[in-house]
This record gives C-alpha cells, structure tokens and sequence, in this order.
C-alpha cells in the first residue's frame, strides 16, 4: 500500500527529499543526512504527526470548488491607447458611463445584500482595452465598493491590468490610496522587440515611456504591492529572452515587489500568429533565478483550485456597455456572452451558458493524476471547451518533478526539517 496520497509528489535531489501536497500546497524538505530513507522519516512520531495533520497521509478529499469571493472583472474602457500586434480585442466599443457603473454598484450591494453568508471578500479587476483611459470610473466604483466592504466586514482586494503608458506617479499614488495593490504590465522584451509589438495607435514605440513610469514609481511601492512585469513570448522574440531577463534584472532588481512572469503568446485574435508550442514559463522563471532576479513563485501555478476565475462561480466579466462575460480572451465567442447587466443591478444572463464554465465531470484519468487538485479538469475552461475532450491537461503535467525543484530554489518549502 502507498504511503502517501496520490496527491503527494516525492522528488530526490543530491541531498535531500521534497515532498509536494498538491491537495494544500504544502511541501516538506529533509536532509539524507538525518534520514536514510523515506520510511525511515515517516516512521519519526513528530514526522507522522505533521504528515498526518497536513494531508499527506489522508484519503479523505473534497474536490468541489469552494471559492468565497464576488469577483467582477470590468472592462471599464473597451478602447486602447495601444495597437499590439497580437491582440484579439476589436477596440468597437468605448469608455464604460456612470450609469454603467452604477448598475455595477447596485449589482454589488443586492448580491452582498441577499447572499451575505456566501462571501468572504469582494475583489474588483481593472482591465480594458485600458483601464486607466476611464480612471474616473476607477475612482467612483473603488470608493463605493470599498464603503460596502467596510460596511459588511468583507475583505477587499483590487488589481489592475494595464499597459503602463500612463502609469505616472501621480496615478499610481492615486491607485494605491484606492487599494490597488497588484499591477500587471507588460514588457515584451527588449526595447526594439517590444516596440515592434506594442505600438501606440500612431505606430510609435512604448518602450521608454512605460520603464520610465515604472523607475519613477518603484521607490513609492508599499509592502503590500505587487508589480508584475509579464513578456509574452512567441517565436520572433524567445532568443532574446537571456538580454530581456538581464536588462529588466539590472532596472528593478533591486525592488523584491517587481517580479517578472512569462507567457506563451497565442493566436488570440484573428491574425495567425508564430508562436512557440513549448510551456516556456518555467523555463525562463529558472533562468530569472539563476541570475539572481525575483520572478513570480512558481508556487502560484501549482497552488489547489489554482483555476481560471471563469471556471468559478461568483466570478463574472462586465464589459463597459453592460454585457457579461465569464472570460476576457473569448470575448467575441457566442458561448462566453452570458447575457446582460440591467439598470437596477440584475444579471440577466443564461445560466446554462454559464454551467458550460464552471461545472466539468472528472474522469478516471483525472482522479489517478497528482495535479487534480491544482486543476480540476477546468484549468483553462475555453481550452477544455475548445478541444471537445473529455478532459484537458495542464501544459505542465509532464514537468512536476522541475516545478517542485523551482520551488526549492525560491524559498518556498513550507517545512525545511533539520534547517538552522
């Protein structure tokens, strides 16, 4: 019989072993020099007391998705400032109004109103086209939801996704004292790269004015802030990642809450586009370590429920003229337009488009694989839709043993036993 869970993932290095719970994302390391073996550690009373209470050894799991948070992603303005190459929003609609916004606010305090019991946290997500072109929307909405939360003891959260162009310090104070605390904002490589890339509308480059913004704010970043520099990488600019990695190593490296994150490009809109069909993210996260930057913890990707929030309940997109979404890449595919956002704050929407995200059958297959609780069969809802299969893996499934060694060398093991 085994010891461990089937969600228990055990990987050797020269000295020492690391044990993965992919159920809680709990990890213990131990040195061989304290215990030959793997039975051995176990056969320890204070070793089984803490595997038994973290999991390790139970067979007792629940894998339904229970996530305590309303989550509304606004696309508070459908146009952009930017015209990236490969970006699949058609950029027909503008600026969400105040009446919009208010319907958004009614929707809020009726949900909280009458379903109080099922949430822990409100978060609002500021994405576009670009949000900051519709900043007084920000402005209203934040404080209004914010007086909700304090209100009714909820915690609050707020990020935004935005290009950076118009990043100055000045908005981003105004950001923080809002309560966004987590920037995305992209950099795609080096500066002639990124500016063949993500043009302006005029078709001038971006480069300069988004590192300048980011090297006047970083010395105004709380502890409590998080900027992600995201590149997207596709065929034209993966042989540049070495020069891109060391350049914006060299810029923020000195700041801990500037971490640098990587993703595949896709063909996401209606151009094709050359794209790299290997998962390059833990490749170039190993190559950030190496040299000593600080990168998003890889950790983040293998936590439990770690699923897209369109395969969660209470989870919506609402799009500047009212429309509801459940994601924001698919946003012209029939099956992700869920209905309406009324005047008075009702979701008018189809419930059954809705099942087609968030409720998914695990198979036998998935039930034997030790990444089921960090993906559930619903990872990426579009791409398991997409495929039409009966299930739809993670890109990294064959890549657990690196993934669990990445966390090690960022300091992420939850219990180093015998460590100083």
């Amino acid at each position: 019989m085994a010891l461990f869970t089937n969600y228990v993932e055990q990987v050797e290095s020269s000295d020492s072993t690391i044990l993965y719970n992919f159920y809680n994302g709990i990890s213990i390391k131990y040195p061989h020099i304290l215990f030959k073996n793997i039975e051995e550690f176990s056969s320890n009373s204070d070793i089984y007391d803490l595997l038994n209470s973290e999991q390790f050894l139970s067979n007792n799991f629940h894998f339904k998705i229970i996530d305590r948070t309303l989550q509304l992603i606004l696309l508070i303005h459908e146009d952009c400032n930017f015209r990236c190459t490969y970006c699949y929003e058609k950029f027909e609609k503008g600026a969400m109004s105040k009446e919009i916004a208010e319907s958004v606010l009614r929707f809020i305090k009726k949900e909280i109103t009458e379903n109080r019991e099922k949430y822990d946290k409100i978060q609002l997500s500021w994405f576009g086209g670009e949000p900051l072109l519709n900043l007084k929307i920000i402005e209203f909405l934040s404080d209004e939801v914010l007086k909700l939360a304090r209100q009714n003891d909820l915690e609050y959260y707020s990020d935004i996704t935005t290009n950076g162009y118009l990043l100055s310090p000045r908005i981003f104070q105004k950001l923080l004292n809002l309560k966004v605390n987590n920037f995305q904002i992209t950099i795609d490589g080096t500066q002639v790269y990124h500016d063949k890339q993500r043009l302006l509308k005029n078709g001038h480059g971006t480069y300069a004015r988004i590192i300048q913004n980011l090297l006047s704010i970083k010395k105004n970043i709380t502890d409590d802030t998080v900027i992600i520099l995201r590149t997207n990488v596709g065929k034209e600019n993966y042989e540049t990642m070495d020069e891109n990695i060391s350049n914006l190593i060299s810029l923020f490296g000195d700041t801990e809450n500037i971490l640098l994150f990587f993703h595949n490009i896709g063909n996401w809109g209606e151009k094709e586009i050359e794209v790299v069909k290997k998962d390059i993210r833990l490749e170039l996260t190993k190559r950030v370590i190496e040299r000593g930057g600080h990168v998003v913890p890889f950790i983040w990707t293998m936590g439990p429920d770690n699923i897209c929030y369109a395969a969660k309940e209470n989870h919506y997109v609402i799009g500047s003229m009212g429309l509801v979404y459940k994601c924001t890449v698919a946003l012209y595919d029939q099956r992700n337009i869920l209905g309406r956002l009324d005047k008075q704050g009702n979701l008018l929407i189809d419930r059954k488009k809705e099942k087609m995200w968030t409720e998914v059958e695990l198979d036998e297959e998935c039930y034997s694989c030790t990444l089921l609780p960090s993906c559930l069969n619903n990872r990426c809802p579009l791409n398991r839709m997409t495929s039409k299969q009966t299930h739809y893996c993670l890109p990294t499934k064959g890549q657990i043993e690196e993934m669990i060694l990445v966390l090690d060398k960022q300091n992420l093991i939850t219990y180093e036993i015998g460590a100083n």
